[in-house]
């Protein structure tokens, strides 16, 4: 099957993020005396927005603060980092959406906020080469509600036309499909347990992901 485009998320997928975030989440709940293992983040905080990571943290650790005001210092944080770095590259990203740029529209779907996508876009020179950029910032109902994806759709104009995302979560997965796109799912170390029913195709890594991508796209 030929494509009309191509939607790609952010985090983990396309940059080399989560183990950064996890490091920042860890920091903003360290001054309540509080810390979170490798294992509770990756099975239960990745690919979740962080409104839903902070609330969890709280309940989880008890800890004595509000979805906000812990959002609002992981944001900090966030921004610290990214004021003298970017998040790297994941294998095989680059090439991969130079290349199917050149062939179809591609966008970028992603459930964080603005600030960190216009790092990625700045730092990596893709910000020319995406159509279409909705994050965060842009809906109320982030992933795994389908909202960005059928946005990305509709700014791109191809509304019933197939499209395929690119995604390495559980959440990111449950949004592509509930907008109608079929799914490359990449389970990768951090992902393991997620559930992909439902995805089209299942990878481990994004390498795998533009060898199966490569002849679709240039059908176009």
């Amino acid at each position: 099957m030929s494509y009309a485009a191509i939607l790609f998320d952010h985090d983990g997928t396309l940059v080399d993020s989560e183990g950064t975030h996890l490091t920042l989440w860890r920091e903003a709940i360290a001054p309540f005396g509080a810390t979170i293992t490798d294992d509770e983040y990756w099975q239960r905080l990745l690919g979740v927005p962080a409104e839903q990571n902070a609330a969890d943290l709280i309940q989880l650790r008890q800890l004595p603060t509000t979805v906000p005001d812990l959002v609002a210092t992981k944001e900090r944080l966030t921004q610290a980092f990214l004021a003298s770095s970017h998040f790297p590259a994941m294998d095989s990203a680059d090439a991969l959406v130079r290349f199917a740029a050149q062939h179809l529209p591609i966008a970028l779907v992603s459930g964080s906020q603005g600030f960190c996508i216009e790092a990625s876009l700045q730092g990596h020179r893709w910000k020319e080469l995406f159509t279409v950029v909705v994050t965060a910032d842009d809906v109320t109902r982030n992933k795994p509600e389908p909202d960005s994806y059928l946005m990305a759709l509709d700014r791109l104009n191809v509304a019933g036309r197939p499209c395929i995302a690119i995604e390495d979560t559980q959440s990111g997965v449950r949004a592509a499909l509930a907008a109608g796109l079929d799914v490359v799912a990449i389970r990768n170390s951090h992902s393991a347990l997620h559930d992909f029913s439902g995805a089209t195709y299942e990878v481990p890594h994004l390498a795998a992901a533009f060898a199966l991508l490569k002849p679709l796209i240039e059908q176009e």
